[in-house]
C-alpha cells in the first residue's frame, strides 16, 4: 500500500458500516470509519492509535473489498447515474435517497432549497446531518455528510 494513496470507502464499505450486524472486527470496523476519501495512508497511519497494526488492518480491508484508492471506484455504485457531468444537486439527492429510501423526504427539500455555493451547500450538508441524526440515525448521517462532501469537493 502506498504511503500517498488516498483511501476511499467502496459502496460495500458504506453498506457493512451501516449494517447493525458485526460483518467485520471491532478494529477492522474502526479502521473503516476513519478513511474519509481525504487523509493519505502515511497521515492515517501516523495519527490513528485506536485501531491495532493500523497498516495490516487497511490492508486486510483493501483484499476484501471495503476500500479502494481510486475515488472512481466509489462514485455511489454502478448504474445510479452520478458521474462527474450530473449537478451537484442531483448527486445529493440520489445519495439522500439511497441511504434514507422513504425518510429521504425532508432532506431532499433542504438540498432543493440550498443555493450552489461552496459555502452554502456545505451548510446544508452540515443541517441535513443535523436532522438525519435527530430523526433517522447518526450512522446515516456521518455516511450522508462524507459522501455528500466528497461530490461537492469533485465539482
Amino acid at each position: 500500500m502506498q504511503p500517498d494513496w488516498v483511501l476511499y470507502r467502496t459502496q460495500k464499505g458504506e453498506e457493512c458500516l451501516l449494517s447493525h450486524e458485526r460483518e467485520i472486527s471491532a478494529n477492522l470496523r474502526r479502521a473503516l470509519l476513519v478513511v474519509n476519501g481525504k487523509s493519505t495512508v502515511a497521515d492515517l497511519l501516523k495519527t490513528v492509535f485506536w485501531v491495532n497494526d493500523c497498516s495490516a488492518t487497511l490492508k486486510e480491508l483493501l483484499d476484501i473489498g471495503l476500500i479502494h484508492h481510486e475515488a472512481s471506484a466509489v462514485q455511489g455504485g454502478a448504474g445510479q447515474g452520478q458521474d462527474a457531468g450530473t449537478p451537484i444537486k442531483m448527486q445529493l439527492v440520489a445519495i439522500a435517497k439511497e441511504l434514507l429510501g422513504d425518510e429521504a423526504e425532508r432532506v431532499i427539500r433542504k438540498i432543493d432549497e440550498a443555493e450552489t455555493t461552496p459555502a452554502a451547500l456545505e451548510q446544508m450538508l452540515v443541517a441535513c446531518k443535523k436532522l438525519i441524526k435527530l430523526t433517522i440515525s447518526e450512522e446515516k448521517a456521518e455516511v450522508f455528510l462524507l459522501r455528500g462532501r466528497a461530490v461537492i469537493d469533485k465539482s
